[in-house]
């Protein structure tokens, strides 16, 4: 059993249970998630709920679609690592108005997660001693964007990752990624089948 609510290991019938209104699209992407050898841990039950209602939202035919579209080798950007978890994909396609981000995040707190950014991300790519620098100077306001080099744009292994969306002059508060950036293509089409099946049975 590979599902964890509030460090408890729920059964398949119990997770069905949980989100027996959601529909034949929950059940989807929740069997594959108690199948998995990874283990998926959620903080409390509502976090849970969200996750699959996420998730749920990327299995709709339109949005399905979009995803086929973007999720592919070709427009893989890097990955994430962090400790134990699996890496998180992040991709993009696209320039100016059609510009698409997304990114397939395997393990997480709230679960794991396909997602398309409504508005696309821009990545930033820091050294410890620069996030560190770039922490102390705002002093935990994430809403005050960073100046950053331009050196800072292209991801390099074991540097941290940095996102954010502008909109116009807008910019909306900037996001620390949990672990350190990992560049790796080595048998990426099966990494990503991999991840879409983790997270939305799909792949």
């Amino acid at each position: 059993m590979t599902i964890l609510i509030n460090r408890k290991k729920i059964t398949e019938r119990d997770a069905t249970y949980i989100i027996l209104d959601r529909g034949d699209l929950a059940g989807k992407i929740v069997r594959p998630w108690h199948q998995s050898m990874i283990k998926h841990r959620f903080s409390n039950e509502d976090d849970f709920v969200e996750a699959v209602d996420k998730n749920r939202k990327t299995l709709r035919p339109i949005a399905r679609d979009k995803a086929d579209g973007l999720f592919r080798s070709s427009n893989y950007l890097f990955s994430t690592k962090e400790n134990d978890r699996e890496e998180t994909l992040y991709f993009e396609d696209g320039v100016g108005v059609t510009r698409r981000t997304g990114r397939l995040r395997q393990q997480h707190a709230k679960g794991p997660l396909a997602k398309i950014d409504k508005k696309p991300k821009t990545h930033r790519f820091l050294s410890k001693t620069r996030l560190e620098s770039v922490k102390k100077r705002h002093d935990g306001n994430k809403h005050r964007l960073p100046f950053f080099y331009d050196s800072e744009k292209q991801p390099e292994n074991g540097t941290y990752h940095i996102e954010f969306s502008c909109c116009g002059k807008r910019v909306s508060s900037w996001h620390l990624s949990g672990g350190r950036v990992e560049i790796c293509r080595n048998d990426l089409d099966r990494r990503i089948s991999s991840a879409l099946k983790i997270i939305l049975g799909m792949g």
